[in-house]
């Protein structure tokens, strides 16, 4: 569970500044609190910044939405209405023609439950937002930012994920001297494996956590499996 709260100004279409507060909670896992919390979230901001509060439940996981808290007790009713943001039920052809960034991070999370743990899937819907990071056309640093988190969300670092699709992203992701440096790694792996040492496999892995290169990265490059990469740290 993740909440954000933000106070804004914005403009109104009477020329006028208004400053209203967002409460924005994030849930992935079904909680039959939440709609108790975001009241809680909601009375907490309007009570401590005297501001209008608007309130929003992003769902991200496959749950069931719910927008209200209500309850009542000898004769005090309470109905707080909020508004829901439903990954799972987002139009994908939508967020595709959306021309915000923001809408590539939703269609990944989309994707993500779309997929589930079929690699072929993951692999796919993959390609389909790197290329749509590509069209949106956003500074350098966003970008890579925002590719980082689908190559995450979709486990594209699994063993399991076409090796073409891998080499996409490496291409994409990977600095000229990182990239550099794991040629070199390559090489020395497969050096050792001529030798016929296992050892050397564990030895480049030694290396490569050393130069604080990501798990998933080490098990692509060695073939070893993850317990044994974690044993050497």
């Amino acid at each position: 569970m993740r909440i954000s709260d933000v106070a804004i100004s914005i403009p109104l279409k009477t020329g006028a500044d208004q400053r209203i507060a967002f409460h924005i909670e994030q849930q992935h896992e079904p909680d039959k609190d939440l709609p108790l919390r975001m009241f809680q979230g909601y009375y907490r901001m309007s009570d401590r910044l005297r501001v209008p509060v608007t309130s929003l439940a992003i769902l991200t996981g496959n749950i069931k939405p719910v927008n209200a808290y209500i309850t009542s007790c000898y004769g005090t009713e309470l109905n707080f209405k909020f508004g829901v943001y439903h990954v799972a039920s987002a139009d994908a052809e939508e967020l595709k023609r959306d021309g915000r960034v923001f809408a590539v991070v939703v269609l990944a999370a989309k994707r993500m439950l779309d997929a589930g743990d079929n690699p072929r899937e993951r692999g796919k819907y993959s390609l389909e937002l790197l290329n749509l990071t590509r069209e949106r056309g956003c500074g350098a640093g966003k970008m890579r930012d925002i590719q980082k988190f689908i190559y995450r969300i979709l486990r594209i670092g699994d063993k399991n994920i076409d090796p073409k699709v891998r080499e996409v992203w490496k291409m994409q992701l990977i600095p000229i001297d990182e990239a550099v440096m794991e040629i070199r790694i390559r090489d020395a792996v497969e050096e050792g494996m001529e030798r016929g040492v296992e050892k050397g496999k564990f030895e480049v892995a030694r290396k490569m956590l050393a130069r604080k290169m990501a798990v998933s990265d080490i098990i692509d490059l060695t073939g070893l499996d993850e317990i044994d990469i974690l044993t050497l740290s």
